[in-house]
């Protein structure tokens, strides 16, 4: 039956909330300056050992009047606080503060005409900032493949040959135990170390002998970077045999599971091995668990990254649940707060910044081998020093997906010069895969369980790759954004450009590189382009050990043979 309404039943009026006033107003049309960008969702990026500078200039400056800057960034938790501008006079103001952590961070501004009696709050939108870990400034990575290095006691003997070619991270393709496909991108069980990466003298289990290695990489100080697969898992690994009802239905398929894939050239890939996880499951206690248990794979591997003071790679970021990758980089950053992100993460510039606006990932992956000649490569690198407000890129010459530089450029010679170009003319993040230093002709496949290979002239350009990643990490310019001018008046073959340091300006670099693996070439250079005084200066070259003095108003005319490089320091 139909209730009745009850006609007694007497009426209580809700309680009127109060109205509290912080006495502020909104100010008028902007009078003002910024330093920083102001447009609506603008963002830009610090390192945790930068200040945060901001200037701020009033057309009409007052001695009373004060600016204070209203931000979560200070302090050891996300309340919100209050710093002060330091006014100094005829309208203008500067702060400048340490951040305590990493993460995203908000900031606005309020300011007083008066001395304090009256506050106006900026026109302004809130602004974001992002922190990221001081380490991410060098990142020179050697990426090693355990299925072709032997055991876990041949990886540790083989971190003296990484660090002696200067690299100071390792990234370490998933070690956990595969599935029936061999690849070490489908788990059977994301809690253990394969069987075949064991040391058979070594009677102990698979996760202690990894924390050997772990432990062995951080006493070298060499950073460990450890790659995450979170989109999908083994068909038949634990996790889908015990909880299909974690993964993405698919009536077609004998197992009922969902094949993962991706799209490649304007075909879609089909990987008969792989499961994709459903992080949108509508029940929400399955979904809690799915969360849950995938975020604990995370951490349990993220753990290792930490303690060696590295990162942890994304795979495949650009397919994962968007909801599920934020609330998990919370959680990671929850836990360790210095952890380089990094991930694979292949899209257009306005998806990239807002996914950078929204997650904190501290770099994501470049694909410098699709721009192989050097008109193409230049504005690739004209573009990463353009958007390094924004994203940090990590620029390797290839990846362990790609092929080897041999296979992509012709030879294998082409690699030392490539990973010249992108170690000291890019943002100061580079890397290398495996095999590269010994000339490989292919790339190294890191699918089956081969134990280990014998590499062709081994330590075959040894010399170059150290001089090279000693220069990366000895000058701060290499690791600042925006300070390249290219000065190869768009050459076919040639890149040549001058960078100038912003925070030491006494470091002034001219880097030349020869893409052509055949053909030397000439070229002239006014100098203008490079005096720091007026008509005398003295260039160091640091890889070959030749030194010039330029006087007068000759040009500079310098010959360089295929794939070779030169890297002047101007004094």
């Amino acid at each position: 039956m139909k209730k009745t309404a009850d006609h007694t039943e007497p009426l209580v009026r809700r309680e009127i909330p109060p109205l509290i006033s912080r006495n502020m107003r909104i100010a008028g049309e902007a009078q003002h300056k910024h330093s920083w960008p102001t447009t609506p969702g603008a963002f830009f990026r610090i390192y945790k050992d930068e200040p945060l500078f901001l200037e701020m200039t009033f057309q009409e400056g007052s001695p009373s009047a004060r600016v204070m800057l209203y931000t979560n960034l200070v302090g050891e938790s996300e309340e919100w606080g209050e710093v002060e501008f330091h006014n100094n006079l005829s309208g203008n103001f500067t702060l400048s503060v340490l951040p305590s952590r990493c993460g995203i961070f908000l900031f606005k501004i309020k300011f007083s005409p008066d001395g304090g009696k009256t506050w106006y709050w900026d026109r302004c939108p809130v602004t974001k900032v992002i922190v990221d870990p001081e380490v991410a400034k060098d990142i020179r990575m050697y990426t090693l493949i355990p299925s072709v290095s032997g055991h876990i006691g041949d990886w540790i003997a083989a971190l003296d040959h990484i660090r002696d070619l200067e690299f100071n991270t390792v990234h370490l393709l998933p070690v956990t135990t595969m599935d029936y496909s061999e690849s070490p991108y489908a788990a059977a069980d994301l809690f253990s170390i394969d069987p075949s990466f064991l040391n058979p003298a070594d009677s102990r289990s698979g996760l202690d002998q990894f924390d050997d290695f772990v432990r062995a990489a951080r006493e070298k100080g060499i950073k460990l970077c450890v790659d995450l697969v979170m989109n999908h898992v083994g068909v038949s690994s634990q996790v889908a045999t015990h909880c299909p009802e974690w993964f993405i239905a698919d009536h077609d398929e004998p197992d009922g599971l969902l094949r993962a894939g991706c799209w490649h050239m304007n075909k879609w890939i089909r990987w008969e091995d792989l499961a994709v996880i459903q992080y949108d499951q509508p029940e929400p206690s399955i979904r809690q668990e799915v969360w849950s248990y995938m975020k604990q794979y995370a951490l349990f591997w993220a753990n290792y990254a930490a303690y060696t003071g590295g990162m942890i790679r994304l795979d495949n970021l650009h397919s994962s649940h968007p909801a599920f990758i934020e609330d998990l980089i919370g959680s990671l950053r929850g836990a360790y707060p210095d952890l380089i992100i990094q991930a694979e993460f292949f899209s257009d510039s306005n998806t990239l910044l807002k996914t950078a606006a929204s997650c904190e990932l501290n770099l994501l992956l470049a694909n410098p081998w699709e721009h192989p000649f050097a008109e193409d490569l230049r504005e690739y690198l004209r573009y990463l020093h353009e958007i390094s407000k924004n994203i940090r890129f990590l620029t390797p010459v290839t990846t362990h997906d790609t092929g080897a530089p041999a296979q992509l450029y012709g030879t294998p010679e082409a690699a030392v010069a490539r990973y010249f170009t992108l170690a000291l003319l890019a943002t100061g993040q580079t890397g290398m895969v495996q095999g590269t230093e010994h000339g490989v002709l292919e790339k190294i496949d890191f699918i089956g369980r081969k134990r280990s290979v014998s590499f062709p002239a081994p330590h075959r350009y040894d010399v170059l790759i150290r001089k090279i990643n000693t220069l990366l990490h000895k000058y701060s310019l290499f690791h600042e954004g925006g300070n390249i001018r290219f000065v190869d008046q768009g050459h076919g073959a040639l890149i040549a450009a001058v960078r100038e340091g912003r925070k030491n300006p006494r470091e002034k670099f001219l880097l030349i590189s020869n893409l052509d693996t055949a053909n030397a070439y000439k070229i002239k250079l006014p100098l203008s382009d490079m005096l720091l005084q007026k008509d005398r200066c003295r260039l160091q070259e640091m890889i070959r050990g030749e030194s010039l003095v330029l006087e007068g108003c000759v040009p500079l005319e310098i010959e360089v043979e295929p794939c070779g490089m030169r890297a002047y320091r101007i004094q």
